[in-house]
């Protein structure tokens, strides 16, 4: 079994494009609202392409899933957040959470807390994406 995020924005085209472009986020995949297997949906439920009906993509090899919200709604995503755990002696670990927080900086994303020793971890830092998503990142020793 697996327990995947699932988040929702206003608009998912953009916020897949931010995370593949900018984040180097991998594996999107979306079906559009107007999907072939919705075809015989009643016509109130018919949506349009530019709906995401539910997405996927993978950053740092974790998968997170999304979708549209329901009439575009609005939607704020503070409070939502996502934490890697890895191991620190693990140095391909290591240098993907250090690249994708650089990434994150350059790509304009408020740092938190930028990658540092805290007094529990020997590596921790958080940053927020335009989306209002809060990224973690927290080092453990084996």
């Amino acid at each position: 079994m697996e327990v995947n995020t699932y988040f929702n924005f206003q608009n998912s085209i953009e916020a897949l494009k931010f995370y593949e472009d900018k984040l180097g986020a991998t594996d999107v995949m979306r079906v559009p609202g107007n999907h072939e297997m919705f075809k015989d949906a009643p016509k109130e439920l018919q949506l349009p392409e530019s709906f995401t009906m539910n997405a996927s993509f993978k950053l740092l090899g974790k998968t997170f899933l999304c979708s549209d919200t329901w009439e575009n709604k609005d939607i704020n995503n503070e409070g939502a957040q996502a934490c890697f755990q890895f191991n620190y002696n693990d140095e391909n670990d290591k240098k993907a959470v250090m690249d994708l927080f650089k990434q994150a900086e350059e790509a304009g994303c408020k740092i938190d807390m930028p990658l540092a020793e805290v007094e529990w971890s020997p590596l921790f830092g958080s940053f927020q994406d335009p989306y209002g998503v809060t990224w973690m990142a927290n080092a453990y020793i084996e």
